[in-house]
């Protein structure tokens, strides 16, 4: 398995299971927001409705990451909302 990570200053992939990453990162600062994707919410600048029950979480980078309706509920838990 392929995981692609965005970092400040660069972009790269590494070959590794992405459940280690789910498991490695710290649950209070990082959630799936997708089957896909994992985000630091620090980067996290606002949620916008998308599609029926999704969303988007729009970052500081300008990345646009889909969250599923476990990953909005998730989001929400973890930033107080």
């Amino acid at each position: 398995d392929y995981v692609k990570i965005h970092t400040a200053s660069c972009s790269f992939f590494i070959i590794i299971f992405f459940q280690y990453f789910e498991r490695l990162l710290d649950a209070g600062q990082f959630v799936r927001t997708h089957r896909s994707y994992i985000v630091n919410i620090q980067q996290v600048t606002r949620l916008d409705p998308y599609e029926k029950e999704n969303h988007i979480a729009v970052l500081h980078s300008g990345l646009k990451v889909p969250v599923s309706k476990t990953g909005y509920l998730k989001l929400k838990q973890v930033l107080g909302l």
